[in-house]
């Protein structure tokens, strides 16, 4: 039976600004004029769960937000500005699913994602060549830690509870994962992803 290892992206395989692992938004005040407060208070908070579940489209949440936030700015600029500093690639990872996916193991991603940016990391990123998939939020119509991400996820792969193994940095997840009869483990960062999964398996 064939088995899946199923990796959260941020976190995971993205963590951060490309230069310094910087979160993406760390010099929004100075490149576009927006405050973190303001964009937590008109964007995040009334508008992200909805969006992240595919409730709600990004560009059109943004079309309706930026006049208030940065009148200039169109939603396509502040996507691309996002998209490109929440973009740097851990290759120790990415090389580890290379080896998995010569073994016959299948790799997919399984994040809590709109649909745009899910594309831009299989596509922009070149992840599509890295895994064999993606499994996301907004095209599921739930996320992780709900148990509706982990059944869509499985019947995507085309993998069964037992042979399934998520490897997430949020424990929550963690811990869904396992309830819904999934091998998981918590991602520290602090062990390359084969000898995470050779020490989970062993133990």
């Amino acid at each position: 039976m064939s088995v899946c290892v199923m990796l959260d992206v941020d976190g995971v395989v993205v963590t951060g600004h490309p230069h310094d692992g910087r979160s993406w938004a760390a010099d929004i005040e100075q490149d576009l004029g927006i405050t973190p407060q303001d964009l937590q208070q008109h964007f995040f908070i009334p508008h992200w769960k909805a969006i992240v579940v595919g409730e709600k489209r990004l560009d059109t949440v943004l079309e309706d937000c930026l006049p208030r936030l940065a009148p200039d700015l169109t939603p396509q600029d502040f996507m691309a500005y996002w998209f490109a500093r929440d973009a740097r690639l851990e290759e120790d990872v990415l090389a580890d699913c290379d080896l998995l996916r010569a073994r016959g193991v299948k790799v997919f991603l399984a994040t809590n994602q709109e649909h745009f940016r899910a594309r831009h990391l299989m596509e922009m990123l070149g992840l599509s060549s890295r895994v064999d998939g993606i499994v996301y939020s907004a095209q599921v119509g739930a996320k992780k830690p709900q148990r509706a991400f982990f059944d869509a996820a499985l019947s995507l792969a085309g993998s069964m509870p037992e042979t399934t193994f998520l490897v997430d940095d949020t424990r929550a997840n963690v811990d869904a994962a396992r309830a819904a009869g999934w091998a998981a483990c918590h991602w520290t960062g602090e062990q390359r992803l084969l000898e995470l999964l050779e020490t989970a398996r062993a133990g």
